[in-house]
């Protein structure tokens, strides 16, 4: 079946370019600002990534490695790149399912969203940007990838391991930043919809359903771009254990709305505002240990909004200044049935504000960047030991790219840069970080890089002040909690062979964390005699592994990709490997479009080897379901299995039908992600 299948599909698997080249499938557009300024792409400059005639891909811009215009061929740091193209042949609703099945990413699936894992390390060392901008809201440690729409994406890029020299607090693991597109007619149209159902294991509701409708409208006027999109997404509860009432997964009702709004009198200034707000609605059954029963509502709500300035001097200097701030709204309501004893209500707001000025002068072979940021972020709510706690941080970058003249068959680029930040609760950190690129000829480039960071303790790790009396725990935030502080060494080598489209690369790194913030507990939880769960710096960890891709192109219309990773976690402290990792992780993907037909698709395939959990006591929070002494389990290793097909009828035209995880991955405890479901639907474009 599965045969009969990828002789229908086709299309463009998620790039992994550079230091994964081997995977790469469009070109993207070239453009200063995204990234940078916050301006988009520019699809002018883009090519259909399944046309016949796809030009160098090498030659495709690229931002955040360097946080200036790069061409793929020239960056020193490995990006990876997926383009709007492939989001769209993709079929995938947000950005969790598209990074869902990307080689060397995970994705980590909580009751309050699903956050990104990178090279072993935890959401919270991954840094989510919008056109090279912070966005506000976090729930908990993690920035839910779900509330993320793909609608004015252009694409995606992501950079793995340490980028905290160019970003700060927050990018120890890896940034992955979303560039949005910008229009280029007088009138663009766009409108997406979707619908479906899904396997939802429930006794009373056997079968599940899930909409998701987008639209969006652009023009540009002389000097002026103005775009703006909405959309909607509906998605039942699901649940994975019909032998109570609880659900594993919350339902899913979302809003979003945007505009962008830029002004560019000339090639040499570009000004730019742009304004997001998105509400969510999730909605869950919860049922504790002593039979209550709950309706959980998580209701959020986000504002962000960006004003900022590019221009380019006579001399060739371009300046880049940007202001924002971000509004984050959280409301929790535990409401037990027929019942007030255990009910629970809390709201969270977060307000964060943000400066950024950032100056790029060439000078011979080398390319200077130098910057400074001010961030300033408070936070009100009833779950903190205080009230209201607020932070600054100030931080100075700088980075010189520079890279050996002449024509012979070996060029060295090195990149050294370094940052500088003061934090108002933490005082000074460095983060240097030195890397470089060694082409020796057209077929072959070496890469390494080696970096610092840190990561401040968040506020709820700090002040955290929660008791679910109920099942009989709480939550004590711990103020004389002092930055985590990470290591990291990346290598990489691309090879390209001489067959037209047939690339291999290899990756390894190696990251290690002192002072490491973890869970603490003591006793087995009771209503009488409540356990404390807190948090303190233990000793250190690290994550180190490697990564493989290959890219085969058998002819014009069809092409495979695969993907191998190896992970060891290692929690140093308590000698033994960190939870819920997989030691092992293949990605496979098979594209293939017949253009007689009119026909195009992608199959994309997941395996993830087994995990460890801790379940007890010394568990922490996040998995209150097995307290008592604590056991390892191993929860087993699965497959994830995708298909999207695609006819286009019209050039204006498309009709689509996705299936994922058609073989139900996931579990009640350990894997709590949506069950198999079926989704079809049409999009127009003018």
């Amino acid at each position: 079946m599965l045969a009969a299948v990828v002789a229908l599909v086709l299309a463009q698997s998620p790039d992994v370019v550079d230091a994964g080249e081997a995977v790469v499938s469009s070109v993207v557009a070239s453009d200063a600002d995204a990234g940078v300024a916050g301006a988009g792409a520019t699809p002018n400059d883009v090519k259909d990534a399944g046309a016949d005639d796809e030009p160098d891909r090498r030659l495709q811009t690229v931002v955040t490695g360097s946080r200036t215009e790069r061409k793929l061929q020239d960056v020193v740091v490995p990006t990876e790149v997926i383009t709007r193209t492939q989001i769209e042949q993709l079929g995938v609703r947000d950005l969790g399912q598209l990074l869902q099945q990307h080689p060397g990413v995970e994705m980590v699936y909580t009751n309050r969203g699903v956050g990104i894992r990178l090279q072993g390390l935890d959401p919270e060392y991954v840094l989510v940007l919008i056109d090279g901008q912070r966005v506000a809201g976090r729930a908990g440690t993690i920035t839910d990838v779900t509330r993320f729409s793909l609608r004015d994406l252009e694409r995606v890029e992501i950079v793995k391991g340490p980028a905290a020299a160019l970003y700060g607090a927050d990018a120890v693991g890896g940034v992955i930043n979303l560039i949005t597109r910008r229009p280029q007619r007088e009138l663009e149209l766009s409108l997406r919809a979707m619908g479906g159902g899904f396997q939802n294991g429930s006794r009373d509701v056997p079968l599940g359903s899930e909409a998701d409708v987008r639209a969006h409208v652009g023009s540009k006027l002389g000097p002026f771009e103005l775009r703006g999109g909405a959309g909607f997404r509906h998605r039942s509860p699901f649940d994975r254990n019909p032998d109570n009432v609880a659900d594993n997964g919350p339902g899913i009702r979302r809003f979003d709305y945007d505009v962008d709004l830029s002004w560019n009198p000339s090639d040499a200034v570009r000004v730019w505002s742009r304004t997001s707000y998105a509400w969510t609605d999730l909605r869950a059954i919860d049922e504790s240990d002593t039979g209550a029963v709950f309706n959980r509502v998580q209701r959020t709500e986000n504002v962000d909004t960006w004003l900022g300035t590019r221009a380019t001097l006579p001399t060739g200097t371009v300046l880049t200044a940007r202001g924002h701030f971000g509004f984050f709204k959280d409301q929790f309501l535990l409401d037990q049935r027929n019942s007030r004893k255990l009910d629970e209500y809390t709201q969270t707001i977060t307000r964060l504000f943000e400066g950024y000025v950032q100056v790029d002068h060439r000078v011979g072979n080398h390319q200077l960047t130098g910057g400074a940021e001010v961030l300033s972020e408070n936070l009100s709510s009833t779950r903190l030991s205080s009230t209201f706690v607020q932070r600054g941080r100030f931080g100075l970058f700088v980075q010189d790219s520079w890279t050996t003249g002449g024509s012979g068959p070996v060029k060295l680029s090195v990149e050294p840069g370094f940052r500088a930040d003061i934090d108002s609760q933490f005082g000074g950190a460095p983060s240097p970080r030195l890397a470089f690129k060694i082409d020796a000829g057209q077929a072959l480039t070496f890469r390494a890089s080696w970096g610092l960071g840190f990561r401040p303790p968040s506020f709820n790790e700090l002040f955290l002040q929660f008791c679910n009396t109920g099942i009989g725990y709480c939550v004590a935030g711990n103020p004389g909690l002092i930055p985590e502080r990470s290591g990291s060494v990346n290598v990489a080598v691309d090879y390209r062979l001489p067959i037209d489209g047939w690339t291999v690369s290899a990756s390894a790194w190696h990251t290690s964390l002192t002072n490491l913030i973890n869970i603490t507990a003591s006793g087995t939880p009771n209503p009488d005699n409540p356990t404390i769960f807190t948090y303190e710096n233990v000793a250190g960890a690290y994550t180190q592994g490697g990564e493989v891709n290959t890219r085969v192109k058998v002819s014009k219309g069809v092409s495979f990709d695969l993907a191998y990773m190896g992970l060891d976690a290692r929690d140093l402290t308590r000698n033994r490997p960190l939870e819920g990792r997989s030691s092992h992780r293949v990605n496979g993907a098979v594209n293939v479009k017949y253009r007689p037909t009119g026909l195009e698709g992608v199959v994309r395939g997941t395996w993830n080897g087994p995990r460890n959990f801790y379940v007890g006591t010394g568990l922490g929070f996040a998995n209150v379901l097995g307290f008592g002494e604590e056991r390892v389990v191993q929860a087993p290793g699965y497959f994830d299995l995708e298909v999207q097909i695609t006819w286009v009828f019209k050039p204006w035209l498309k009709f689509f039908l996705n299936g994922y995880n058609l073989l139900n991955a996931g579990d009640a405890d350990f894997n709590p992600r949506p069950p198999r479901g079926l989704l079809a639907g049409a999009t127009l474009e003018y």
